[in-house]
Formats: structure tokens, sequence, C-alpha cells
């Protein structure tokens, strides 16, 4: 006659246990990093991501970017008054919710003026901004700029 002893069953339980749940938690920060990384890429690629650059000193440059909450945000250049070899940038601005794809806009409040660049885009490699500003005093100007995307 065999005699089994019961003494181990309780510990092989318990390590049973302990190797479920720790399973289950590693599984729960898959799924978790997975699930952030798919939010994350689930953003619509837009077609004015890139950098946009024209020939004119006062609107050289237009970098465009998606954010990580999934907004296009712009950030104006032009030639920098004290050295003309540099960009000098306007600051970072978030766009405004537009629902022409073809479309964007965003603002600067200045000092003395506010200020609105409208982008439209005329094909794949080609913009046309519009800037106007209205200054405070009464005065208001605009601007045309074609820009081309930059490689």
């Amino acid at each position: 006659m065999s005699h089994t002893s019961t003494a181990g069953r309780p510990l092989r339980q318990i390590m049973a246990l302990l190797m479920t749940a720790a399973l289950t938690l590693s599984l729960s920060a898959v799924l978790t990093v997975t699930s952030a990384t798919k939010a994350a890429a689930s953003c619509v690629a837009n077609r004015f991501d890139g950098t946009w650059r024209s020939s004119d000193d006062r609107l050289s440059r237009i970098d465009v970017w998606q954010g990580e909450d999934c907004h296009l945000y712009a950030r104006a250049w032009s030639t920098c008054e004290q050295d003309s070899s540099r960009d000098c940038s306007w600051g970072k601005r978030k766009m405004g919710e537009s629902p022409d794809p073809n479309f964007q806009f965003f603002y600067y409040n200045w000092s003395n003026a506010d200020e609105v660049l409208q982008l439209r885009m005329k094909d794949r490699t080609h913009i046309s901004v519009w800037d106007h500003t209205d200054y405070h005093n009464g005065k208001k100007t605009s601007i045309t700029v074609p820009m081309h995307k930059s490689s």
C-alpha cells in the first residue's frame, strides 16, 4: 500500500494562484500599453503636416504637426530683422477646427494687433496662406503668400 502526503497540496495551490495572478497582471499591462499605442496612432493623418516654405521674408516658413491630443498645431516664422540669414519663430499655436480638409487657420494676438493666418491646400505640395492683420489703431493689412512643402 502506498501512502501519499497531502501536505504539499496547499503549497502547490498557492503557487498556482500566484502564477495565475502574475500572468493576469502582465497581460493587463500589455493590453494597456497596446491600447494606448493604438489610441495615439488613431489620429487621422493630415495633409497639412510638415514644413512649408516661401520666398517672402514676412512669412518665410510654417511648421504644422499633430499633437498627442490629435489636434493640429502650427508655428509661423519670418526672416529675423536683426539677422536675415535666420528665421524667427512667432510661437506655437493650436489650429482652429475646420470642417473643410483643404482649409486650416490659426491666430496670433499681439500687443498692437490681431493676426489670422488661413492656409488653403492647393495640392499635396503647395498651399496659399492669407495673412490678415487688424491693428488696434484701425489699420488693416492682408497679404497672400504661396508656399511649398519642404522635403
